[in-house]
């Protein structure tokens, strides 16, 4: 007989939807994801619980869980802490050849590669988790070309800088794409 650990089981399965890009501000359901994982909503609501502790997600009493909103200044904010990261971090590696997403993402996976700096590489890599679902929102945005900056990470940054007032606002204006825990939005 296999024994189950239902808390384990939901907390497991919404870190992974969490990890994978669920879109910021998005609304999860105990009762929907409970449904999803067949378990009774008690364990759901403790692992939402153990997330919103842990600052993963937000409790809005009264309304229910949600994914970690993204205002603009959040997202100016780990947009430089992703930079800072990639220059303490890449001291000693050839910069990418420009500053376009292509080259700076392999740029990235060089610097994660190289790098010996332990705690550096994990905040680096929790600050593009956190940023992972907005950039895949950019494919309905019209990223600007980069301003000219001598330095390809540089330009980098400054376009999706310039490119936040439209992320932030597509963010607030979301619909769940039948996500299979954000069926009910508030």
């Amino acid at each position: 007989m296999r024994q189950r650990d239902p808390f384990g089981q939901a907390l497991n399965s919404l870190r992974s939807a969490l990890l994978n890009g669920l879109a910021p501000g998005q609304h999860l359901s105990a009762t929907d994801i409970a449904v999803s994982l067949k378990l009774s909503t008690s364990p759901v609501r403790e692992a939402l619980s153990r997330l919103c502790g842990e600052g993963l997600i937000e409790d809005r009493r009264g309304h229910g869980y949600f994914t970690r909103s993204a205002p603009a200044e959040d997202i100016l904010g780990l947009l430089d802490l992703e930079a800072a990261h990639l220059h303490l971090a890449a001291s000693s590696l050839t910069p990418p050849s420009d500053g376009s997403d292509a080259a700076v993402e392999a740029f990235v996976a060089e610097v994660l590669a190289a790098c010996e700096n332990q705690p550096l590489v994990e905040s680096l890599i929790r600050v593009r988790q956190r940023l992972t679902p907005l950039r895949s929102l950019s494919g309905v945005l019209a990223l600007e070309p980069g301003v000219a900056c001598p330095d390809p990470i540089d330009a980098y940054h400054a376009r999706w800088r310039a490119a936040v007032p439209a992320l932030a606002a597509r963010v607030r204006r979301l619909d769940p794409e039948q996500s299979e825990y954000t069926r009910n939005m508030v």
